[in-house]
């Protein structure tokens, strides 16, 4: 084999704040000789401090043994002394996001490593290329992307440069493996992988909020019961940090050239202003008690007809439902409706409608019926709680008989602001959009946007999985109507989504 697969047997990490003396106990954990530096000899006390107590817990908890905990520690060296890492195969510095010391402290690095040792920087935020350009023999330099808390996390980030050779890259592969991660490869573009693919994430749910759309607790719980998310994101957003949250989406906007996708929103950077920063200070916006709008009451209704326009799962949920409840029904099964798309017609006087990003008044008026509109689940088979909205003439009968039919099948059902897109659908559409335009510009692979969503971010599925079970033609439909209607470049399909073929089933300009 032409190129140098030597394997990476002795590593140094350069800092022992919370990345650095995770990153070392990762590594010592698996076996690999590591020394810790930091210049101040109490940080690494107190890092030692933290590795001996994970361990003890361990012991503990009887996951290891008292030889394997000396052994362990046996991987660590704590060290002041800079030139110490001189023999190592792999240098990670894991230093402040302060562009200007990062470049100081690579240079010290190269300056003092073997020749043919590995540089990484374990930046989130800093251009790669740049931090490479200052370096000498660049072709060793990459990114090394862990998360916090590193012995725990799945995935690493591997960012090659432009000058990185390839078998840089591959020896850091061959590294992650060893030590029982998965990694995905991305280009050095702003955020790489995990921080781009999952910003809609935590920005929709801010816009959601500053559009009125609903309460903040009605928002991450529909993400959580319909999208399988195990935070929704203003409650991770008070769990990572308003200020990191908002630090990380601003950098990303500001280096995408302030493309609108990206924007942050305006109420975000309100609590950091307050110093609501959420549970690393103690203080947030979203009050854990806070009460979602009182749930509006089923019955009153009497089913009497039902006639389901295309096919869908909820459809024969539905169906089923009806049949044992309400029998004898007369229920017919038709073809899509030509300007309607899917949707049942209660009753010859209400229509129901899984969103395409239009709202139930565009549909009401389409209709010519009271028309209600549901969110997206991934599976309604198991879905306790969806948001839905009504048009503006609804009455409370065709409201009642609405929530007859529906909670037959969810739980808990509760209205909302009609809005595009509702909830789920407008934040799930929107991160298949970025990951679909983040691989059709050579970012990454499918496979790698979909690791990183499962190993990142705990998504319980990958975005591209998504994509598939929802349909390139829905969530392009989606994205066209939310694009008309709430911001045309924010939301704009990118080009390889499946083009709409009817016309008609998107909102006129």
């Amino acid at each position: 084999m032409a190129e140098n697969n030597t394997a990476i047997n002795s590593v140094a990490v350069i800092g022992a704040g919370t990345m650095g003396r995770g990153i070392a106990y990762l590594l010592a954990l698996n076996g690999i000789r590591t020394l810790l530096y930091n210049r101040s000899a109490h940080s690494l006390n107190q890092a030692r401090d933290y590795i001996v107590g994970d361990l003890n817990k361990k012991i503990d908890n009887g996951k290891i043994s008292q030889q394997k905990k000396g052994e362990i520690l046996a991987n660590l060296v704590f060290s002041p002394v800079f030139d110490a890492i001189a023999d190592s195969d792999l240098v990670i510095e894991t230093i402040a996001e302060h562009e200007p010391t990062k470049h100081e402290i690579l240079g010290a690095i190269a300056a003092t490593v073997k020749k043919e040792a590995i540089i990484a920087t374990n930046t989130s935020s800093l251009s790669l290329n740049k931090l490479a350009a200052g370096i000498e023999n660049n072709s060793r330099f990459i990114g090394l992307h862990f998360f916090n808390p590193a012995p725990l996390m799945k995935l690493i980030e591997i960012i090659p440069s432009y000058f990185t050779a390839r078998v840089t890259t591959l020896r850091c592969q061959q590294l992650v493996t060893a030590i029982g991660k998965q990694f995905v490869v991305c280009k050095a573009t702003p955020g790489f992988i995990v921080n781009r693919m999952a910003r809609p994430f935590y920005l929709e749910g801010f816009r959601l909020l500053e559009e009125n759309v609903a309460l903040a607790p009605q928002i991450d719980r529909a993400l959580k019961a319909g999208g399988h998310f195990r935070m929704g994101p203003l409650e991770l957003t008070d769990f990572i940090g308003q200020d990191i949250n908002y630090q990380v989406s601003s950098q990303i906007w500001q280096d995408m050239q302030y493309d609108p996708r990206y924007t942050p929103g305006h109420l975000q950077r309100s609590l950091v202003d307050a110093g609501l920063l959420g549970k690393k200070n103690g203080r947030s916006f979203f009050s854990p008690s806070a009460d979602t709008a009182p749930p509006p009451a089923a019955g009153g209704g009497t089913l009497s007809s039902l006639h389901f326009f295309g096919e869908h799962p909820l459809f024969d949920l539905l169906q089923q439902h009806a049949l044992a409840t309400w029998a004898p029904l007369p229920i017919t099964r038709q073809p899509e409706h030509p300007v309607l798309g899917r949707f049942i017609q209660v009753n010859d006087s209400l229509a129901v409608k899984i969103t395409d990003g239009r709202t139930a008044n565009q549909l009401a008026d389409l209709a010519g019926l009271d028309t209600f509109v549901i969110d997206v689940a991934l599976n309604y088979a198991n879905t306790a709680f969806l948001v839905a909205a009504h048009s503006q003439q609804a009455t409370e009968t065709n409201k009642a008989l609405f929530l007859t039919l529906l909670q037959a099948v969810i739980p808990q059902v509760e209205f909302v602001k009609d809005s595009p897109g509702l909830i789920v659908a407008r934040v799930l559409s929107s991160l298949i959009n970025e990951s679909v335009i983040m691989v059709e510009s050579g970012v990454c692979s499918r496979e790698d946007i979909d690791i990183a969503a499962v190993a990142g971010v705990n998504y319980a599925d990958g975005i591209f999985a998504w994509l598939a079970q929802l349909g390139q033609k829905n969530v392009k439909s989606t994205l066209d109507n939310m694009a008309q209607l709430l911001h045309s470049a924010r939301y704009y399909p990118h080009y390889s989504l499946l083009h709409t073929t009817r016309p008609e089933l998107a909102v006129a300009p």
